[in-house]
């Protein structure tokens, strides 16, 4: 004898009605998320400062070397270091670390990197490198001697305070765009895409009817990094497509969202399942 469906429907756990009802919810983030290597930087470069003793001197003094001296039990008669010497530094080597992964978070900030792009310019500096270590070589022209000028004027240096300063303002300032990001995001449903905004969540709804979306990735540094990309969905009676970009780990949201798009529900829900959710 055949079951009939109706006096007997499918059970359906509380688990993924619910996972139906939120749906899939899509944060963006401004750029300045990607500033977050600086921040681990500053922490270890104000850690680096403490283990040497925070000293900021400059190794070329005279005093300097007669205060090192002085406190090694030694004879205080040693001239200071040349200038290019102290390139090498704790705390010189520790600030040009600082500045020089600071100077590539806001290039990264500022430009976006295509992949063929990054990969043509990693190709032409390795060819540059290689054709004047060659140039020297051959003809035995010294050219590192610029290097050696290069390196003694350059002398940077800051105390733990500065460090640990630039890496709680940073945290801080993560942590206020983490917390208003519900301030505006997309919500997709199975049969409807949600878009809340605004202090008191002003929502605007869009149907899924059609709806076809496109992941691209415009910066592979910022992939790197969080796996960011842009997501851009297509609805149908919506002239302009709605372009959500600075979507972390976009290939996630993207395996999610076909998960999701490949099924478009219609039920019938009872009391007794909507006082249950």
């Amino acid at each position: 004898m055949a079951l009939d469906p109706k006096s007997n429907p499918p059970a359906r756990s509380s688990h993924s009605t619910r996972m139906d009802v939120n749906g899939i919810r899509i944060f963006t983030y401004p750029k300045v998320i990607y500033i977050f290597p600086t921040m681990i930087v500053a922490l270890i470069c104000g850690i680096g400062m403490m283990t040497v003793g925070n000293r900021i001197e400059d190794p070329t003094k005279t005093t300097y070397a007669a205060q090192v001296k002085a406190n090694a039990g030694q004879a205080t008669t040693t001239p200071p270091i040349a200038a290019h010497e102290r390139f090498t530094s704790v705390h010189n080597l520790l600030g040009v670390l600082f500045l020089g992964v600071l100077a590539f978070n806001l290039l990264t900030m500022a430009l976006d990197f295509p992949r063929f792009t990054i990969l043509a310019v990693m190709l032409l500096i390795g060819f540059l490198i290689f054709f004047f270590l060659w140039i020297g070589a051959a003809f035995d022209v010294k050219l590192m001697r610029w290097v050696h000028g290069l390196m003694a004027n350059i002398y940077v240096y800051a105390n733990a305070g500065f460090y640990f300063m630039i890496s709680g303002v940073i945290a801080v300032i993560l942590a206020v765009v983490y917390g208003t990001r519900y301030l505006d995001y997309w919500q997709i449903m199975p049969n409807e895409i949600l878009h809340h905004h605004g202090p008191l969540s002003d929502l605007e709804r869009f149907p899924t009817m059609n709806l076809k979306f496109d992941k691209e990735i415009p910066d592979v540094l910022e992939f790197a990094f969080l796996g960011a990309g842009r997501l851009v969905l297509h609805v149908t009676e919506e002239r302009k497509a709605i372009v959500l970009d600075n979507v972390l780990f976009i290939n996630s949201v993207e395996s999610s969202l076909k998960n999701l798009m490949s099924r478009m529900e219609v039920r019938i829900t009872t009391d007794q399942e909507v006082a249950g959710l």
